[in-house]
């Protein structure tokens, strides 16, 4: 039995709405280890500052003053070097051991704290990395001052040095550290794939959830569920929309959630009275699950601009699923190569090809078997690779 604390930024009081760290803490806590989770309140809205035991987890969370959650950068990067400080005080209050410490990228948001738990508790400390946050901002023209931009490439690539281990979601993703952050030690970096709870599905009624949610009975429904923001450049998935149009056959785009970008593709579809585009805001998880599972194709987008290789969090929600994956992608990353010749699992395409991704999406909406050949095997892959056991004891090998 370990003493282990979850450090992150995203983590939900409500298992309905439970996330990647949720399922982490839960399959710890379940194996008898005693949980401890660090959560930083990273946006305005979320919960103010407490220590409350949510299903056998003490969850601590932390929430900054008011006037920090201004939206403009002198406070945003105020906030990154302000969490850690505080944070401190509240391990020091609410936390008397810890064997393994695991937190999660951007690493600027956890400035200090492996070193801070090493010279505590002797912790080990694992980082599990889902991005790399200067390129990030840089690719999205968030961040265009160079000085700037070192300085946080400096704190991060320092961040790097400080862990134990490192678990890369691909091996595009390790590779990329190691060439953009060379003193990083290559041998204690992993691939750690992201993970979910392993989940079997009972069968549900198709037609009873599509008339729930107003869905045509009759037609081949593309979901794509998410946020909306300019990371997805979500433009192609209307483009794609549009263009279908042509193919003569009855085809729905569902988009399911919020972000930053969707008043504006709103805005696009109703200019242009695409009717073949349908939006559902946020719903439960438990619902979101059964509505993706009343859909024929999974759609994934990533912007162009990006820089750095990824693998998106939403493919797990469509392997899960049994869900054939269609990809709009950017030039650098792996998972198109991973999704089409690892798994088998779905089609992909560059990011801005429309003709393409109409090819690719004609082929997916004419045959039936091979969606149904692509979903399993994204569902075989998901239980083999990405379930939360698997992520686990990769973790706590450490």
């Amino acid at each position: 039995m370990k003493k282990i604390t979850l450090l992150t930024t995203k983590y939900s009081d409500n298992k309905k709405d439970a996330w990647l760290t949720n399922e982490l803490a839960y399959s710890l806590r379940d194996d008898g280890h005693i949980v401890s989770v660090v959560v930083f309140s990273w946006l305005p809205n979320e919960p103010e500052t407490r220590v409350k035991k949510i299903d056998g987890i003490n969850v601590v969370r932390v929430k900054l003053p008011k006037i920090m959650y201004n939206k403009n950068m002198f406070f945003t990067a105020l906030k990154m070097f302000l969490f850690p400080q505080v944070a401190k005080w509240h391990v020091h209050k609410n936390i008397k051991e810890c064997d393994l410490l695991i937190t999660n990228t951007p690493c600027v948001t956890i400035l200090g704290l492996s070193n801070f738990f090493k010279n505590k508790f002797n912790s080990k400390t694992y980082l599990v990395c889902w991005d790399f946050f200067p390129f990030y901002l840089k690719d999205l023209s968030l961040i265009r001052n160079k000085l700037v931009f070192k300085i946080f490439h400096y704190l991060e690539e320092k961040m790097y040095r400080s862990f134990s281990k490192i678990g890369c979601m691909t091996k595009g993703n390790i590779n990329f550290l190691l060439k953009n952050f060379p003193t990083v030690d290559k041998d204690k970096i992993q691939v750690l794939p992201l993970w979910a709870k392993t989940k079997y599905l009972l069968p549900i009624d198709v037609s009873m959830t599509r008339k729930k949610y107003n869905l045509p009975q009759d037609a081949t429904i593309v979901v794509y569920g998410g946020a909306m923001s300019v990371v997805q450049e979500l433009t192609n998935y209307i483009d794609l929309a549009r263009e279908s149009l042509n193919l003569d056959k009855k085809i729905l785009f569902l988009l399911i959630g919020n972000g930053t970008e969707k008043t504006k593709l709103e805005k696009i579809v109703a200019d242009e009275q695409l009717d073949n585009v349908m939006f559902i805001n946020y719903v439960p998880r438990d619902e979101y699950e059964n509505v993706v599972r009343a859909c024929d194709i999974g759609f994934i987008s990533l912007s162009r601009k990006l820089t750095v290789p990824s693998f998106p969090s939403k493919s797990l929600d469509y392997f899960k699923a049994s869900l054939p994956i269609l990809a709009s992608l950017d030039a650098v990353t792996d998972f198109g190569s991973i999704l089409e010749n690892e798994i088998k699992a779905g089609l992909s395409v560059l990011a801005g090809d429309t003709e393409s991704l109409l090819s690719k999406l004609d082929i997916l909406v004419s045959d039936r078997k091979l969606r149904t050949e692509l979903g399993k095997a994204g569902r075989i892959y998901y239980e083999n690779y990405l379930t939360v056991d698997y992520a686990k004891k990769m973790i706590l090998e450490t």
